[in-house]
């Protein structure tokens, strides 16, 4: 007998410790907080559900890794701070479109309660502008507690503008249904877990203020979340659509994991242009990076979104001006001393393995810089000289485009800056400048005329 209730008495206690839990605020995230996740793209079967069921993913394979930060208003941007945002953090999301204009570093902002987690506003920057908004109706992610077999329906409302571009309007409903619990299995770890299946039918209707008219797109989706005690991120979250006879189509897979080695799935090349590789001390020039994928399916083309960049440039005489920096995708340049500047770039890229894809390349000697002639503005018109022959060894011919009653100045300078020649003419003569006797390398022909000073590279060679 005695057996008999020992045995009944551990069958209740193994049912009890794997049986249904409970989802509260208690297993959310806070400020400060991080969550390393992997991604995967292995084709299962994520329709099972139910009471008791065992849920084994324990064969997804990991194409990819990220963390999840969640990061204070504050940390975020004073201006959140600012605008009376009271959430506890945010959190990246997609950047957004309004015609032509693209905002990025786009955050939503989460706050918790007893009740619920909500998103209760998004913002993102505009032109280095932060841009943010509050949400009319916040869309209520979660609402506690979450056991299994209870539904929930919310509506949400938010609309993000941006002055003199437009605006997007983001309404729709979200339904959330605790609709199994048991055990699943993944490549980290065994969780006992509820799982919620939210659907979102979102209408975004966009304003383009230019063109003075809206249009609206469908923007449905359908989430399954694997959710566990003291996990503060789905186990395993499947985004996907739900097409004919209730068939579930995949197309995001993450899932909760640790640090593992992960290769890049592509690789990727990069190279960078200058605004002007001739210039003077009184220009600012624009550096563009284009950073291609190599292999991995995609297509090479255009700067990949979460790059990030590192400028080196020497020698040292130069700021960086209009707010920009050495991590700046395109900055922009000052130079303050004449002379020969070689440039690198090292760029890193998402890749989807655990590692960034990388590049790095280098133009030595690739901006000639000269001092900029007292009260002469610089122009970039090729319509005042032509010189030629360039290369050119024992001599450089300059012919003159212009009228032949006014004089032009003609000047051959080296990469210091150091005036070679001189010669003042006619705005419509030939000079032939000797180049025998200079050393090999680059020189700077500049043509001044009518206070207007033009500026072009010149190679000698012997």
């Amino acid at each position: 007998m005695k057996k008999i209730f020992l045995l009944t008495t551990l069958v209740y206690f193994s049912i009890a410790s794997f049986g249904q839990i409970t989802i509260t605020k208690n297993d959310m995230p806070v400020a400060g907080n991080t969550a390393r996740y992997s991604t995967s793209a292995t084709q299962l079967n994520f329709d099972t559900t139910g009471a008791g069921i065992t849920w084994d993913y324990s064969s997804l394979v990991a194409n990819g890794q990220g963390v999840d930060s969640f990061e204070a208003p504050r940390n975020i941007g004073i201006a959140y701070a600012l605008f009376g945002f009271t959430n506890d953090y945010g959190v990246p999301a997609a950047n957004i479109n309004i015609g032509t204009a693209n905002m990025t570093n786009v955050y939503d902002f989460y706050k918790t309660s007893n009740s619920d987690l909500r998103i209760n506003a998004i913002g993102g920057q505009y032109t280095g502008i932060v841009v943010p908004s509050n949400y009319s109706t916040p869309d209520k992610v979660y609402q506690f507690p979450l056991n299994y077999g209870r539904v929930d329906t919310s509506a949400f409302d938010v609309t993000i503008s941006v002055i003199g571009q437009g605006s997007v309007h983001k309404v729709g409903t979200r339904i959330n249904t605790v609709d199994g619990w048991g055990t699943v299995i993944t490549p980290y770890d065994t969780f006992q877990c509820i799982r919620l299946k939210s659907e979102i039918n979102e209408v975004d209707s966009t304003t383009i203020t230019l063109l003075g008219f809206t249009f609206g797109r469908p923007n449905n989706s359908v989430t399954y979340k694997w959710l566990a005690n003291g996990e503060i991120i789905p186990v395993l979250e499947v985004d996907g659509t739900m097409g004919f006879n209730n068939t579930f189509t995949p197309t995001a897979e993450i899932f909760r994991d640790s640090i593992r080695f992960i290769p890049p799935q592509f690789n990727i090349s990069v190279n960078f242009t200058a605004s002007s590789t001739l210039c003077s001390t009184a220009d600012t020039v624009t550096i563009t990076p284009t950073v291609r994928q190599i292999g991995g399916g995609g297509f090479g083309g255009g700067n990949i979104a979460g790059t990030t960049y590192a400028y080196s440039i020497s020698p040292n005489t130069f700021n960086y001006v209009a707010g920009t920096d050495s991590t700046t995708q395109a900055p922009q340049v000052n130079f303050t001393a004449s002379g020969l500047y070689s440039i690198s770039l090292f760029a890193s890229a998402p890749a989807g393995g655990s590692v960034p894809a990388t590049a790095d390349t280098s133009k030595v000697d690739y901006i000639i810089v000269t001092k900029a002639p007292s009260g002469i503005q610089e122009v970039s018109t090729a319509n005042i000289i032509k010189v030629f022959p360039n290369p050119a060894n024992d001599h450089i011919s300059c012919q003159l485009i212009g009228d032949a009653n006014s004089k032009a100045t003609i000047e051959l300078l080296d990469i210091t800056g150091q005036i070679m020649y001189t010669v003042t003419t006619s705005q419509s003569a030939v000079v032939n400048i000797p180049a025998a006797h200079l050393p090999a390398g680059e020189y700077v022909i500049r043509t001044t005329a009518n206070s207007v000073s033009y500026s072009q590279k010149v190679t000698v060679v012997h």
